[in-house]
């Protein structure tokens, strides 16, 4: 057991160890009673005062009752993001978004702004906007702005309208803005609804893609890439030769449904796998009738279409796609980043995907800062714009999630 050193000549009252780790004995000197007293054990905690007017003080206290931790945790400050403490400020000249304006000044400026000669500090622009509201403007009293013209009007610096004319509307050009006229190929229904007719076989209009090879409609059109697919399938099975259709194949369990004579004679056997590739089955092939993913004798695993061949050529078996594709349901899109434009004041952005304007409609999710926001809360959207209800902070991160 190590013996305690206790420190020569001590005074009355003093303390060893000075500074005592936690669960260590502590001990006082008592001149009186010439001897160190044991006090207890320490608790690591700092002596001290904890709590003050701008910091609550946070201890942690243990089975035993002693305190075992404590610290001054500062009093959150309010911004325009969150509640807290605030200081106040009793001018109208400090221009600081953290500071609150007292009751005494918005008293002071409403009876200001009611009686314009007790302004302080004074207003000229205010005073001159008061005391010319009744002066004449010379502007012919109308109404300005019809369907064939638009009000032009001049405004001064106090706001009033100093001049009044109708103007009318141009024609739009290839370089100039203007009106445009409806030509045949457009159609006006509803009020002012202007839209393009739809296309169909006997008839020029607008027209639907579709990106898969099972849609049976008449009035969409095949995108390029489907017919480039299906292309390259067909062109892949053109290169083989003497090709013998030798059954159906359950991709899903990879077995045989029915078989043809001649896959019969090469070992093509009605529930059960396909049988390993060889000379004699090279250029057999079967077709797929049930999807699924199922892995042939000496070949790759494959995942099929109904429509898809299954074809031998001597050394494993090759899948050609050349079944219907189905349609490729919606998923998540990403809106494009706004944050760059995110200032502290600007509350309108443009929405956009890839750089081009989409309306999201109501599947819309929005993160400002990493904070979800709520829809008609935080923000509204109108067509491609949305509005925030305030401003999101500069440097403030954003994140826009969609259905497309």
């Amino acid at each position: 057991m190590a013996l305690l050193v206790f420190p020569p000549a001590p005074a009355n009252g003093q303390q060893y160890p000075s500074v005592p780790l936690a669960n260590q004995h502590v001990y006082t000197w008592s001149a009186p009673d010439n001897t160190w007293l044991l006090q207890g054990l320490a608790t690591g905690v700092t002596p001290g005062t904890y709590g003050t007017s701008l910091a609550v003080p946070q201890i942690t206290v243990d089975v035993t009752g002693r305190i075992t931790f404590a610290q001054n945790v500062a009093i959150q400050s309010a911004d325009t993001t969150q509640v807290g403490v605030v200081q106040l400020v009793d001018d109208t000249t400090t221009n600081d978004g953290t500071k609150a304006l007292t009751a005494a000044q918005g008293y002071k400026l409403a009876n200001e702004i009611g009686d314009v000669t007790t302004l302080n500090p004074f207003y000229p622009n205010l005073v001159t906007a008061i005391n010319a509201l009744g002066a004449p403007t010379g502007v012919t009293t109308g109404t300005y702005g019809n369907g064939s013209n638009v009000g032009q009007f001049t405004i001064n610096a106090q706001g009033r309208i100093t001049s009044a004319v109708n103007v009318p509307l141009d024609l739009a050009t290839t370089i100039s803005p203007g009106v445009v006229r409806v030509g045949t190929n457009l159609t006006v229904t509803g009020t002012g609804l202007l839209s393009v007719p739809a296309a169909t076989t006997a008839s020029e209009g607008a027209v639907q893609l579709v990106d898969d090879t099972v849609t049976n409609d008449g009035t969409k059109a095949l995108t390029a890439a489907a017919g480039y697919n299906l292309q390259q399938q067909i062109d892949a099975i053109n290169i083989r030769n003497n090709l013998t259709f030798a059954g159906t194949l359950n991709a899903t369990t990879g077995v045989i449904v029915d078989t043809t004579t001649e896959g019969l004679a090469q070992g093509f056997l009605s529930g059960s796998p396909l049988p390993a590739p060889s000379a004699t089955n090279a250029e057999y092939f079967v077709i797929v009738t049930t999807a699924g993913t199922f892995t042939p004798p000496a070949s790759p695993s494959y995942t099929a279409n109904a429509g898809d061949w299954v074809v031998s050529d001597g050394t494993q078996y090759l899948l050609y796609a050349v079944g219907p594709v189905p349609a490729t349901p919606p998923g998540l899109v990403f809106l494009d980043d706004i944050s760059a434009s995110f200032n502290g004041v600007t509350t309108i952005f443009a929405l956009r995907v890839g750089g081009n304007l989409i309306t999201p409609g109501s599947n819309l999710l929005l993160f400002v800062g990493g904070v979800p926001q709520v829809n008609g809360v935080a923000y509204n959207v109108a067509g491609n714009t949305v509005t925030f209800t305030e401003a999101p902070p500069a440097n403030a991160s954003f994140i826009g999630v969609t259905v497309g």
